[in-house]
C-alpha cells in the first residue's frame, strides 16, 4: 500500500512561471513511486502569471484540498481600480524609478506582511488540514517556499500532530533577493530571522536547491540540510530536436530584474556587432519573461535595440521550443549577497537543450558548478 504525503504549496497550475515547475514535476513522479501525494493549494490565488496549458500535467486522480485565500494586494488593486499584478510580479517595472505607490507597497510588504503577503492563509489552511486529518491518515508532510508562509502552516500542523515534516526551500528567506527593496525595520528583520530559525530547527528534515544555501542553513539548523536541486523532465524534450537557424540568437528566459542587468554584456555585444559583420547581420537578443525597464533602457543605451526581440510572457511548452532555437542561452545571476548560492531553475532546461549556456556572474557560484559539471557552457 502506498504512503500518503501532504504537500503544501502556493504556486500550482493554472499558475505559470518558475515557481510552479518544481512540485508539479515532483508530484508527477511521486505518483509513480510508493508515495501518494495530497495537495493543499489556495482556491482563489492571485497569481502574477497564468499558464492554463500546465493543467494538462496535473494527474487526473490527484487528491487536492483547496482552501480559500485572502490576497491583500489584489484587494488593494481592486480598491485603486488597477488590474495589474503590481508588487506580486517581482518588482519588475516599466519605468526605471519606483513610483511613490510602489515604494509604499514595498514598505508594507516588508514591514506589515511578515513573512509575506500570504500570511492571511496560515490560519485557514492550518484549520482545513487539521479537519482533513480527523478522517484521513497522512504519513508525511512537505511545505515548499517561497512564499514562506507555507512553512508556518506546516509548522502549526506538525506541532499538533507530530507528522514528519520536510521543509523545502526553493529560495532564501531572510536573505531574499528583494530584501533591500522592502525597507524593512529592525523589528521586521528580527521577526523574519526568528520565523526562519523556527522552521529550520523544528522541521524533521530540510532541503534546498543549492550547496551554498545548504551550508548557510546548516549553520542555523545545527544539522544537515539536504541539497535537492531543480532539474528537467526528460519527457518535455523527447520530440524537440535542435533547430537550425541562420540567426545567432542569445536568449534569456524568465524574470529579468534590474539587479541582474549585465552592463558588461551589453557593452561587449555592442562592440562585437561593430567589429564583426556576421554578428552585425545575424544577431538577435531574445528576452522572454517579465523584464525591468532598466534592462531595456540599457539595451537601448548601447545601441542594441534593433537586435531585441522582447516577449513579456510565453507559456512553458512554447518556451521550450524557443530554447531549442538558441545558439546561446543566457543565465544571469543577481548582483547581491545570494549570488554564490543562486541556481535558477531554467538552467537545467538549458542543459537539456544541448545548446551552449553563457553565464554572467561569479565563477565560483553554484550556478557555475552546474554549468561546469554538465559541460554545457561557461560562466
Amino acid at each position: 500500500m502506498k504512503k500518503k504525503v501532504l504537500i503544501i504549496v502556493y504556486y500550482w497550475p493554472p499558475s505559470g512561471g518558475g515557481g510552479v515547475q518544481r512540485w508539479l514535476k515532483f508530484v508527477k513522479y511521486l505518483k509513480q513511486s510508493k508515495w501518494e501525494p495530497v495537495l493543499v493549494i489556495p482556491e482563489n490565488a492571485d497569481y502574477p502569471i497564468y499558464d492554463d496549458a500546465l493543467l494538462a500535467e496535473v494527474p487526473n486522480d490527484l487528491e487536492v484540498l483547496r482552501v480559500p485565500i485572502f490576497e491583500p494586494f489584489r484587494a488593494l488593486r481592486n480598491l485603486m481600480g488597477k488590474g495589474d499584478a503590481g508588487i506580486s510580479a517581482g518588482f519588475i517595472r516599466s519605468n526605471q524609478a519606483p513610483t511613490f505607490t510602489e515604494k509604499i507597497m514595498a514598505w508594507g510588504r516588508g514591514n506589515l506582511l511578515v513573512p509575506d503577503a500570504r500570511k492571511f492563509w496560515i490560519s485557514p489552511a492550518t484549520r482545513a488540514i487539521l479537519n482533513y486529518l480527523k478522517t484521513n491518515e497522512i504519513d508525511a508532510m512537505i511545505s515548499s517556499g517561497p512564499p514562506h508562509s507555507m512553512h508556518l502552516i506546516a509548522k502549526n500542523v506538525n506541532r499538533k500532530t507530530q507528522i514528519p515534516w520536510l521543509a523545502d526551500f526553493r529560495d532564501p528567506w531572510v536573505n531574499m533577493d528583494n530584501a533591500d527593496k522592502f525597507r524593512m525595520s529592525a523589528w521586521a528583520k528580527r521577526k523574519h530571522e526568528r520565523l526562519e530559525r523556527e522552521v529550520l530547527t523544528l522541521a524533521t528534515s530540510v532541503d534546498t536547491v543549492s550547496w551554498h544555501l545548504s551550508k548557510q542553513y546548516e549553520a542555523i539548523r545545527g544539522k544537515s540540510v539536504h541539497v535537492l536541486t531543480n532539474g528537467f523532465d526528460h519527457v518535455d524534450f523527447l520530440y524537440r530536436p535542435s533547430q537550425e537557424n541562420e540567426e545567432i540568437i542569445l536568449g534569456h528566459y524568465g524574470t529579468f530584474g534590474d539587479d541582474r542587468n549585465p552592463i558588461a554584456l551589453w557593452i561587449a555585444l555592442s562592440e562585437l556587432v561593430q567589429e564583426n559583420e556576421s554578428w552585425k547581420n545575424r544577431m538577435k537578443i531574445r528576452l522572454v519573461g517579465p523584464t525591468d525597464g532598466a534592462v531595456l533602457a540599457s539595451i537601448k543605451e548601447h545601441n542594441l535595440e534593433t537586435y531585441l526581440e522582447y516577449t513579456p510572457y510565453v507559456k512553458h511548452n512554447e518556451v521550450l521550443d524557443l530554447m531549442m532555437q538558441n545558439q546561446i542561452l543566457l543565465v544571469i545571476l543577481n548582483q547581491n549577497a545570494n549570488e554564490e548560492g543562486r541556481v535558477t531553475g531554467k538552467i537545467f532546461e538549458y542543459v537539456a537543450t544541448g545548446n551552449q549556456v553563457l553565464g554572467v556572474g561569479s565563477p565560483t557560484s553554484d550556478c557555475a558548478k552546474v554549468i561546469e559539471t554538465t559541460h554545457s557552457g561557461e560562466m
